[in-house]
């Protein structure tokens, strides 16, 4: 008797098909760009807003993924959506960070490709340069090590999972000292405390969490 098919989640269909489109039209504009036929303010536009849309996605994702198995996301919502979501807002924040890091390679002020690669070889305002460079390296191992727990192992995925915070603490870093010259405005004040408060509600659900009933005439194993 033949396995019945496994059907995919609508959210992981919606995931590639919007990201394919996002794709496919920033990859257009970037070559234009490569190119010098694309605007010089719009190559400026791409570069800052990919930057600051990619971070608040990526704040989105550092929120929704401790509060996922807790009481203070509405109860409606099933696990496999909430996590579907979780994804989805990490493939966007991954894309557009990438898409930061690609455009940061045209124009005048254009980066070398080791620059932009490696963090700490950029010759202007090195270290947020490398603080970017980190955080997006960051996020891809966090992607990459999590599409492949089924070799990892869920334990070993969900550990290096960990790494999505550190990568949004260098993300922050990059956006306040690159972009506004070391002051931060409310952007980042806010998504730093959104993901702390995320943090403090997932710590205070594991404390407050009963431990499981051991059951009559069951020893644990030494």
């Amino acid at each position: 008797m033949s396995a019945a098919p496994v059907r995919r989640d609508p959210a992981s269909w919606l995931s590639e098909l919007l990201t394919g489109l996002l794709l496919g039209l920033l990859v257009l504009a970037w070559g234009m760009a490569y190119r010098g036929t694309l605007a010089q303010g719009w190559s400026d536009t791409l570069l800052r807003q990919s930057g600051t849309f990619g971070y608040l996605l990526l704040a989105a994702t550092c929120v929704l993924g401790p509060l996922i198995g807790t009481r203070f996301l509405p109860q409606l919502l099933t696990a496999g959506l909430k996590s579907g979501w979780h994804g989805l807002l990490a493939g966007f924040a991954l894309t557009l960070g990438a898409v930061h890091g690609a455009f940061s390679l045209v124009g005048p002020d254009a980066l070398s490709l080791q620059a932009a690669l490696i963090p700490g070889q950029s010759g202007w305002r090195t270290v947020s340069m490398a603080a970017g460079t980190l955080g997006l390296w960051l996020m891809a191992a966090v992607y990459a090590t999590y599409a492949l727990r089924g070799r990892l192992g869920l334990r070993a995925a969900r550990v290096l999972h960990l790494l999505a915070y550190p990568a949004f603490v260098a993300a922050t870093l990059h956006s306040v000292w690159l972009g506004h010259a070391g002051q931060p405005e409310p952007l980042y004040l806010i998504s730093s405390l959104a993901v702390g408060l995320a943090l403090a509600l997932r710590l205070l659900t594991l404390a407050t969490r009963p431990a499981p009933l051991a059951l009559p005439g069951i020893r644990e194993v030494q």
